[in-house]
């Protein structure tokens, strides 16, 4: 009974940091940044639902909005850290309810031993993970979580990935003309994505 007892209440400590991050990166932090800006806290929030929607597709909403480029990407940097923060521990939670999980997950990472390379630099692919469509913001904390990947560093290269996506739609939208262009930006973009997955490729057979 006791132990049920101290179970429940570690399961409630997860949950309660899940809602601690949540509100403070996703709300706290947005509205104190419209304060100092003088952006009503209606017009921050009305962007940080439409970022939980469309994740990082939602800058061109803030335009209307009338918030500047510097100010969307300094929105969606605390709301994905604070999102990326929140499903870690709602996922740790789980581990905690669910033997099932938590001796599934014990048996990941004891596979994962045999790549201390991929365990150790492996939040770095967060940056990029993000990007995947169907995986994206929502998905990136999980692959990280079961993987066992550092949650500080999971949530700060998920974050920079989440923000690299909302700047590259920014520039889109400011400065595509096109189909040109668009073949142009996409062949760059990809370009772009196998240079970084050679990179990680040789930073880890050089682990």
């Amino acid at each position: 009974m006791r132990a049920r007892f101290l179970s429940t209440l570690k399961v409630l400590k997860e949950l309660s940091k899940a809602l601690i991050f949540f509100f403070l990166f996703v709300i706290a932090v947005p509205v104190i940044i419209g304060m100092v800006l003088d952006i009503p806290a209606a017009t921050i929030l009305s962007f940080l639902a439409s970022t939980f929607i469309l994740q990082a597709a939602a800058p061109p909403l803030g335009g209307p909005l009338g918030l500047s480029s510097a100010t969307i990407l300094s929105l969606m940097a605390s709301f994905s850290f604070g999102v990326v923060l929140a499903i870690l521990e709602v996922c740790e939670s789980l581990a905690l309810t669910s033997e099932r999980v938590s001796r599934w997950i014990a048996r990941v990472g004891k596979k994962m031993e045999k790549y201390p390379a991929i365990r150790k630099y492996g939040a770095v692919s967060c940056t990029l993970i993000a990007w995947i469509p169907g995986i994206g913001l929502y998905g990136t904390p999980i692959i990280a979580w079961i993987l066992g990947w550092n949650r500080w560093l999971s949530a700060v290269f998920t974050t920079i990935g989440f923000v690299i996506a909302a700047a590259f739609v920014i520039f889109v939208a400011q400065h595509i003309k096109s189909v040109e262009d668009v073949f142009i930006l996409g062949m760059v973009g990809a370009v772009g994505v196998v240079i970084l997955v050679l990179s990680g490729k040789i930073a880890s057979k050089k682990a």
